[in-house]
């Protein structure tokens, strides 16, 4: 369900679903505010154990705050650490199309499986990081196999003129490799379901204890202020929870620059 909800959020754009959720949370707050007082809230009598509720109001409120800004921060660095990965592993793409070519003739085939390799990561692969279940390409794993074996055909060629370069060949597909390992641990969600579970239930919490007294027109404005903001804070987790897709991600098209030397 979580999964299905998920891939939807990508077909939306980013703006609609800040308003989608701030909407959404803020109508809810009023709704189970207004509902918490019908059904219980008013058939308690003693004003002052009412009264006595607003401390744990504000400090569930608060512990919302806290635990939205610490996911906020984390999926920030993640989403940062992601596009300085992709930097690195463009340039190494760069760096390796740059050795083959000095190859000449011989590095012909190398530079044409490169680019293929290149090309199924940008078509296949980057649409499979940004779904969920994440998964690495199939089509782009036989490329990279089928690159790692003419790299090591020609290892020994390159080897009798110039080790340096055989070595400089050998780390380069290391750091492809580990670039493409990283990237699907960048896409792979970094908090667990049941955080947004937890979360969810501290939200319903707040808005059940939000019905304490009778909702007055000002106090149902306050309510869905209050739930909206905190709505458009889970919203902007969701968008950067995925640094491959959505409006606001980190496209392919440093991959593809690399071949052509912009990188």
């Amino acid at each position: 369900m979580i999964d299905a909800l998920y891939n939807l959020s990508l077909q939306v754009p980013d703006l609609l679903i800040l308003l989608l959720c701030a909407l959404t949370f803020g109508g809810l707050g009023v709704l189970v505010a207004r509902l918490s007082h019908r059904l219980w809230w008013s058939r308690v009598r003693e004003e002052g154990e009412r009264d006595a509720g607003e401390g744990v109001h504000n400090s569930i409120l608060a512990l919302i705050a806290f635990l939205l800004a610490l996911i906020t921060t984390s999926e920030l660095a993640a989403f940062a650490n992601a596009d300085r990965n992709i930097t690195q592993e463009s340039l190494a793409i760069r760096r390796m199309d740059r050795d083959l070519a000095g190859l000449g003739a011989d590095g012909q085939q190398a530079r044409g499986l490169l680019a293929s390799y290149v090309k199924s990561v940008a078509a296949d692969e980057w649409p499979r990081l940004s779904r969920r279940p994440q998964s690495l390409s199939p089509v782009a794993e036989q490329y990279m196999n089928r690159l790692w074996a003419e790299v090591r055909r020609l290892q020994p060629l390159v080897s009798k003129g110039n080790s340096s370069l055989s070595s400089d060949l050998n780390d380069g597909m290391h750091r492809i490799e580990d670039g493409r390992q990283n990237r699907l641990s960048a896409s792979v969600n970094g908090i667990p379901d049941v955080v947004w579970l937890m979360i969810g239930l501290f939200f319903f919490s707040a808005c059940v204890l939000a019905g304490r007294h009778r909702l007055s027109r000002y106090a149902m404005q306050v309510v869905f202020i209050q739930m909206s903001a905190l709505g458009v804070i889970l919203a902007l987790d969701i968008i950067i929870d995925n640094p491959f897709g959505g409006d606001t991600s980190i496209g392919p098209e440093r991959f593809i620059a690399a071949l052509d030397g912009k990188v």
